[in-house]
Parts: structure tokens; C-alpha cells; sequence
């Protein structure tokens, strides 16, 4: 489930994307969350956003909270969840002096306490993630890893053990299990490459494959998603600001999981909800759900920041 990348234009504009893929039938929307929200950690807490955020989410019918998936808060700070199943280590229970923190509640925190990856950084030793269910429907625990990105930098933070840390990103992409240092090595191993870092040749060679118009990767599995995608970003020249929209939606189709209707009730049914592409800079969010199909671009505005004092539920247009 998911893909996800970041992305710099040759106009030295930034940018993250990703598809939203999962198995549940409630509808995914663009979601704004207010400055001084408070909202449950999942482990009879509250927190408070000091920033606002935009960005995509889902609210359960049983639960008054948004479920947020991604999103860009006001300061230009983008954080998503990804799906890593058989890869997390969380703790078993809360810490006296520590911010305990469903996995699910995660990005809220990213988002509604920092202005950038290097202030999260610096608050990763105080978190202490919980295996615990946070408004979800059935009770089920999610293994989550997380990209981050800025106007400075990505990172990716993994709770395989503690303490959490971030890693560089430098592929800029990030699907689901296993790890990222596996996957890097999987794609140097595709283009017959060694090793775990992505350097100088396995972009020559990502580029030599998308010269020759080789065929990339396909399928729904995460290894192949990673080397489609790292193959795209690392191997084509580096686009103008007029070709990132159009672009990076292709790619994101290229990697879209279809919808079965006849498996819509299967919990096993895994498919793309929507695509987005945020723009770092203006704070604008793209999303086209799979339901019509139609792009619909939002921004978290200054005002819109200072001004909303209630969360809002966009309707996919």
C-alpha cells in the first residue's frame, strides 16, 4: 500500500506526492485542521496543534477525530504515513515523562508541533510510541513508517527499536515494508549495482534505463512500487515547475493499485483512494480522489491559518 516521493523542479520549487492505498471503505478527503485543535492521542491524552494543517484524512463514522494520512502544515512542514507490516518495534505501554503516542496519532504531532524535519529531529527522544488502536473501526494496531520533508530536507523514520531516529531519504521515495536501507539495496542490486547508498551510479544507471525506455517494474508489491518509482525520479532530467503537476500524477498512476467493486466489502482489497502532490512553497494541495477523478487544488493560506478555528471536511469534488 502507498507510494510516495519528494521532488525539486529546476525552478528549486519543492514538492511531495503520494497515492493513498488501503483496504477501507470510508471516503478519504482533504481535511484542514485549525491552529489550538486538541485532539486524542489515543491513550486517554489530549494534545494541542499550534500549527494548522491541510491535508488528506478520513473521518469514521464512530469517531469525532480526523484520521489523518498526509498533510502540509503552515510552516511548510509535509509529514505521511506509510504501511510497514512486520518491520515495527513499539512499546508495550506509556512512559512517565515521556509524549506517548499511538501510531496513529504520530503525524499529528509532526505537524501540529513543528515548523520543520530539524525541530522534529530534536523532539524524537521524547516520543514513545504505543501499540495501541487510535479511532479505527476495528481495533487493529498499524504499522506505520513516516517521510518528512521541508524546503531543507527528507527524512524517513522507522520505529524498528529505540529510540526513533530519522535517516536521509536520498532515492526521495518510500513505499512499504521492508525497511528503506533494504530497499535502497534491492534497487542498486536491479541495476546491478552493490551496496545499500544511493550514489552517483545508481543515478547513471537509473538514468540509462530510462533513456533506453527499458521497462520499469510493475505489480502491487512494495520492492517493485520502490524501483518504479526511485527509477522515474532518479532517472529522468530534472523537470520545469509547468511539468511537475501533469508529471508526477503519471507516475503516481503508473503505481495506483485498481479497484475491484466486487471485492469493494474484502478486507484484503487494497486499492488507491486518491493521488496527491503538494507544493511546499505556496502550501497547495493536490488531490484527485479515485471517485471522479477530477484534480482539486486547495491552500493552506495565511489567512485560512490564522482565521479557521474549526476543523473542515472538504467534499472530493
Amino acid at each position: 500500500m502507498c507510494t510516495s516521493l519528494t521532488y525539486l523542479d529546476t525552478d528549486d520549487q519543492h514538492y511531495f506526492a503520494r497515492t493513498m492505498d488501503f483496504p477501507t471503505t470510508t471516503p478519504w478527503r482533504p481535511i484542514f485542521l485549525p491552529r489550538h485543535y486538541q485532539w486524542p492521542t489515543g491513550l486517554a491524552t489530549e494534545r494541542t496543534t499550534q500549527y494548522a494543517i491541510l491535508g488528506g484524512g478520513r473521518l469514521p463514522k464512530h469517531f469525532s477525530s480526523c484520521l489523518m494520512a498526509d498533510g502540509i502544515n503552515e510552516a511548510g512542514l509535509t509529514c505521511a504515513e506509510l504501511y510497514l507490516p512486520h518491520a515495527v518495534n513499539y512499546a508495550t505501554e506509556s512512559v512517565p515523562g515521556q509524549i506517548n503516542l499511538t501510531p496513529q496519532a504520530f503525524i499529528n504531532w509532526v505537524l501540529g508541533e513543528h515548523a520543520s524535519v530539524a525541530a522534529v529531529i530534536a523532539d524524537l527522544p521524547r516520543i514513545n510510541l504505543v501499540g495501541a488502536s487510535w479511532g479505527d473501526d476495528t481495533g487493529e494496531v498499524y504499522p506505520f513508517h513516516w517521510i518528512l520533508s521541508d524546503r531543507q530536507t527528507s527524512v524517513v523514520i522507522e520505529p524498528t527499536g529505540d529510540p526513533l531516529t530519522a535517516q536521509p531519504n536520498p532515492a526521495g521515495v518510500l513505499t512499504n515494508t521492508p525497511i528503506l536501507v533494504d530497499h535502497q539495496r534491492r534497487l542498486n542490486r536491479y541495476l546491478g549495482l552493490n551496496g545499500t547508498q544511493i550514489t552517483v551510479a545508481t543515478q547513471q544507471a537509473a538514468q540509462q534505463v530510462i533513456q533506453t525506455q527499458q521497462p520499469l517494474p510493475t505489480g502491487p508489491i512494495p520492492t517493485d512500487r520502490f524501483i518504479h518509482m526511485a527509477l522515474r525520479r532518479l532517472g529522468t532530467a530534472q523537470l520545469s515547475s509547468e511539468q511537475v503537476p501533469a508529471t508526477i500524477f503519471r507516475w503516481l498512476q503508473e503505481v495506483s493499485l485498481p479497484y475491484d467493486a466486487t471485492r469493494r466489502n474484502l478486507i484484503s482489497h487494497n486499492y488507491t483512494h486518491y493521488r496527491c502532490l503538494i507544493q511546499l512553497e505556496t502550501r497547495t494541495y493536490h488531490f484527485i480522489p479515485r471517485t471522479t477523478g477530477r484534480q482539486q487544488s486547495l491552500t493552506l493560506t495565511s489567512e485560512m491559518a490564522a482565521d479557521w478555528q474549526t476543523p473542515y471536511v472538504f467534499p472530493a469534488d
